[in-house]
């Protein structure tokens, strides 16, 4: 073929073409013989293993069950090196019986006694090997006084009884007591250790030895030589009845033998408690220590017996004085509290002496003999323990102080409630403010008004009392004022939007009383709300969120919520309509819509907390106005502190209109006078001549100025007379 004619090419390109072409096939050679170098060629495999595992008169490497794994490893011949590569963890491993040999990367592991094949295979290649799996011992036996032991045995608790343990192997026996694993059926009746038991219970257990594969066992049954055993002085079944603090009881327990007569084994029988936190036993000595009841079981060789033991407290109850709780200040002297207790015969008895105190932070108040002794600024709670019985009371240290002030200035109360005090701050010497509400005392300047007791005040009739407190000598003071009951709180709107960042006064608040009167109360109400997306402060509140939050005033027992919607400031307000016209009994609705900052918009009407400003004339509710009388008034709506004020017309609704004449006859130049009365629906007529509008359908036979007709060339005429949107006419002919 001509490839300078085929390609289109010189004969010097073509050899260009063929050379570059040969020069890539030589590389790429080179770079194939490269990754054939790079991985190794097997040219066979073979085993390695200790010489010791292998047994030549079987052939076979030898396997024993149980016993230590034979390793078995695989290296791999490589091309062109002299060396071998072990390759036993990439060996594919498989065994023809895993009943009887199992293999895990080149490990044996004998499982039963026969023969199987295990084989490797790797890149191709497999090799395999025979391995014999035997038991160390061709059997176990257990061995008792030097005999094979038998099947089952008899035996009383407190014999001794033991076994060893013999393996044999081709006729050939070896002790293998110490190496073998002995177990127990039950560990209540027996235990064993290297062949020995501890007999500790009656009935039947089995007890098994076990080596490398094989075992052996055999059926103990264990009996008491006792038929029974007994607690004196009270009878099994019977009740123990003890008090915390009493005596200890001695119980003694004595058995009864099978071959008659009987012997005492207090100290050498085991005694249990089935709650140890009610009561302890120690060799028949029963100690109460808590309220409760238990069981109290002694045992002895295979027999055993029980009695229940009930502990009380002889106590019905403890009682500290004080209390409860009590404040003390650093410097104050010891506080002593006494402690009495009422027994089940009810009768009391003083026990401060005798009673074991506690103080749960002595570095606080420490605690002696019931006397109580401030050490440090804190709290501790002093106990005092009585035979099962115990009270505590809380001890509160406060540090030295130098004024005190109330919380508030005022008190606000009607006769017949009851309040708690107001919270008293203290200064300290650094200039901390502590809380010593507890530790004042308060006294009312007229007891006739208010009186104290229980830390709370009562009022007791209308008029002024000057209560005091007082804390180590310092005096504070505030007023309560007793006033007439209230009936209802009313705050001056329901709803109110608060601008977002800004700050908003609260609403007013006005409390309706018993007596009927009114009264403004709004500085002294107590604003309170559950959301945090508002702030309340003593006079105004601020919004930190978009939400819509409820706040509630209280004042003494009445309270109000009005509901605030937080939200972005309103730059502009439209009104429609800008002016109301409406009948008495008719009603229109008014729209307001609010422009944000961000240019959205909302719907205002309903929120405008809207006024008249003569109900008289017209009352307004939600977005409705509805016209009372005839009238002018307007209506007054705030939002975000802007006020938007829209005129209301009432006007008499027009019935209908009536013309002095029906048609009038005039000559040419000849008038006529008409009048026009309006009817209405409230019964009020009114002449509206004046006020009407007059047209003429043909000016050139009469024409007519507010109501005058003027008679001007022969033909027929209709004059029209037209008032609030009614119309009526007069024929006119002219002779």
């Amino acid at each position: 073929m001509n490839f300078s004619l085929r390609f289109g090419m010189s004969l010097k390109d073509t050899r260009r073409w063929l050379a570059a072409l040969l020069a890539f096939v030589l590389i790429m050679t080179s770079l194939t013989s490269v990754v054939n170098a790079a991985e190794d060629t097997v040219t066979g495999i073979e085993f390695t293993y200790d010489a010791s595992d292998y047994n030549s008169s079987t052939s076979s490497l030898q396997a024993f069950v149980e016993d230590d794994k034979v390793n078995l490893s695989v290296f791999a011949s490589i091309s062109g090196s002299s060396s071998k590569k072990d390759v036993t963890s990439d060996v594919t491993w498989k065994t023809s019986n895993a009943s009887l040999v199992k293999v895990e990367s080149g490990m044996l592991t004998g499982v039963g006694k026969g023969t199987a094949t295990v084989s490797a295979t790797y890149k191709g290649f497999t090799i395999s090997i025979k391995v014999a799996s035997d038991y160390v011992y061709d059997s176990v036996t257990l061995i008792q006084n030097g005999l094979t032991a038998p099947d089952k045995t008899d035996i009383e608790i407190g014999q001794a009884l033991s076994f060893k343990l013999n393996g044999t192997k081709s006729n050939v026996s070896k002790d293998i007591t110490d190496d073998a694993v002995w177990t127990t059926s039950n560990s209540a009746i027996a235990t064993v250790d290297d062949g020995t038991l501890t007999l500790l219970g009656v009935g039947a257990v089995t007890i098994t030895a076990k080596y490398k594969g094989k075992s052996d066992a055999i059926t103990v049954t264990v009996s008491s030589p006792y038929k029974s055993i007994t607690i004196t002085p009270e009878k099994p079944g019977s009740l123990i009845e003890m008090d915390i603090g009493s005596d200890d009881q001695k119980l003694t327990a004595t058995v009864a033998e099978k071959t008659g007569g009987t012997s005492v084994v207090t100290d050498t029988a085991t005694w249990t408690s089935a709650n140890e936190k009610v009561a302890t036993v120690k060799k028949g000595v029963v100690s109460a220590v808590a309220a409760g009841k238990t069981t109290i079981t002694v045992s002895y060789k295979g027999v055993s017996s029980t009695i229940d033991v009930v502990v009380r407290t002889a106590y019905q109850s403890i009682k500290l004085s004080p209390e409860k709780e009590y404040h003390l200040l650093l410097q104050d002297t010891p506080l002593q509290v006494t402690a009495e207790v009422l027994s089940n015969s009810n009768v009391t008895l003083p026990v401060t002496s005798t009673a074991e105190w506690s103080s749960s932070n002595v570095v606080v108040a420490t605690v002696d003999g019931g006397k109580v002794t401030p050490k440090a600024v804190g709290t501790a709670k002093i106990t005092a323990t009585y035979k099962g019985i115990s009270r505590s009371i809380d001890i509160t240290v406060y540090p030295s102080i130098t004024a005190i002030s109330i919380e508030t200035e005022t008190i606000d109360g009607f006769v017949g409630i009851s309040e708690d005090l107001p919270k008293v701050m203290a200064t300290t010497f650094d200039g901390t403010k502590v809380d010593v509400t507890k530790l004042a005392t308060w006294t009312s300047e007229d007891e006739k008004i208010a009186v104290i007791k229980d830390a709370q005040w009562s009022a007791k009739a209308l008029g002024e009392s000057e209560l005091t407190a007082t804390v180590q000598g310092y005096k504070a003071k505030v007023d309560l004022i007793v006033h007439v009951k209230p009936l209802k709180l009313v705050a001056s709107v329901k709803d109110l939007s608060v601008i977002l960042g800004k700050e908003t006064p609260f609403p007013s608040v006005t409390v309706i009383n018993d007596d009927g009167e009114e009264e403004d109360v709004s500085s002294r109400v107590k604003w309170k709300t559950t959301s945090e997306d508002i702030v309340l402060k003593d006079t105004v509140m601020k919004g930190l969120d978009v939400s819509s939050v409820t706040l509630t005033a209280t004042y003494l027992t009445k309270s109000v919520s009005v509901k605030v919607k937080i939200e972005e400031e309103i730059v502009k307000f439209v009104v429609e309509p800008t002016t109301i016209e409406l009948y008495p009994g008719k009603s229109k609705s008014v729209k307001v819509t609010g422009y944000y900052k961000s240019g959205k918009q909302v719907s205002l009407g309903s929120r405008m907390n809207w006024e008249s400003g003569n109900p008289n004339v017209a009352s307004v509710s939600s977005t409705s106005v509805k016209g009372a009388a005839v009238g002018t008034t307007k209506i007054s709506g705030t939002y975000q502190g802007q006020t938007i004020i829209v005129p209301v017309i009432v006007s008499q609704k027009l019935k209908s209109l009536v013309l002095s004449t029906k048609s009038v006859q005039l000559s040419a130049g000849g008038s006529y006078s008409a009048k026009l009365q309006a009817n209405y629906t409230t019964g009020n007529p009114a002449n509206v001549t004046d006020d009407a509008a007059w047209t003429s359908s043909k000016a050139s036979v009469a024409t007519v100025v507010a109501g005058k007709i003027v008679a001007v060339g022969k033909g027929t005429a209709s004059i029209k007379a037209t008032y609030a949107g009614k119309s009526v006419t007069i024929r006119v002919t002219v002779k």
